[in-house]
């Protein structure tokens, strides 16, 4: 099955998705979990990854036993809406798989391998960037406020000065969030969009206004030298059966994208 320009389909219970540009690299490990689950496999209604969620050891058991991947090796991010990025590697892979996480970060990068970068969302952007040739990787979550402050640039800038990448031979694929049509805002969040990128990503509506995020995340890759660029077309508004989001279901439920190095 195809959702937008990602391949998805059910594993053993659990609907899970990848981008179809960084399905060509296999030494990357990539996932995009959807909340869709066959209940009768696992007594849950969706697959929810936030540790608010107060059976969230049981979901990333079930995911973890899916994916064939050990819980401790999963590393988090804090995400406060910044553009910190951090590097990490397997000397940050310390006692519980939950204590795991890095603080006041929106962003992980690694060389190592079987290190996995977890990061969560309901309607924010994910950002996978890999380079094949020095064969790194990072992840960023970033919602309009980190959009606004060049969270996906500063992603391929990361690797960049960290790795020495080259911008024509890192591939970045922007995950399932908020879509141009269903990113819906007053005119305060507009203004700010307004002073930093003029008005070519924002329509208005009314009184209210629809600003595309995905063609800004676009414009701030395409800046820093990156070509090989994916959108997932996935609006998450518009296909909260398989993807939760804040904005239509004001929920704390989250769905994760998980990114690793293997052999």
């Amino acid at each position: 099955m195809q959702i937008g320009n990602y391949v998805c389909k059910e594993i053993n219970g659990l609907f899970l998705c990848k981008s179809r540009l960084l399905l060509q690299f296999k030494n990357l490990f990539h996932i995009i979990t959807a909340k869709k689950v066959n209940n009768e496999i696992y007594n849950i209604q969706d697959l929810d990854l936030s540790f608010k969620n107060p059976d969230f050891m049981k979901h990333y058991k079930i995911l973890s036993n899916n994916l064939g991947i050990d819980l401790e090796n999963f590393i988090f991010t804090d995400q406060i809406h910044s553009n910190n990025l951090v590097y990490v590697n397997r000397e940050d892979l310390q006692g519980n798989f939950f204590e795991n996480k890095i603080s006041e970060t929106d962003g992980l990068v690694t060389d190592d391998k079987e290190v996995f970068l977890t990061t969560k969302y309901a309607d924010c952007m994910p950002i996978i960037a890999y380079d094949p040739i020095k064969n790194v990787v990072g992840v960023a979550h970033s919602g309009w406020r980190g959009t606004l402050i060049d969270m996906p640039k500063f992603l391929i800038i990361k690797l960049i000065d960290e790795f020495g990448s080259k911008p024509e031979n890192i591939f970045v694929s922007i995950g399932p969030s908020i879509g141009p049509e269903s990113f819906e805002v007053g005119i305060d969040v507009a203004e700010k969009f307004y002073i930093k990128f003029g008005g070519k990503f924002i329509i208005q509506k009314g009184e209210k206004f629809l600003i595309n995020l995905w063609s800004i995340a676009e414009e701030q890759i395409y800046e820093t030298g990156v070509r090989n660029i994916e959108i997932s077309m996935i609006d998450t508004y518009k296909y909260s059966e398989y993807f939760y989001s804040y904005r239509k279901e004001k929920t704390s439920k989250r769905f994760a994208v998980i990114a690793g190095l293997t052999d």
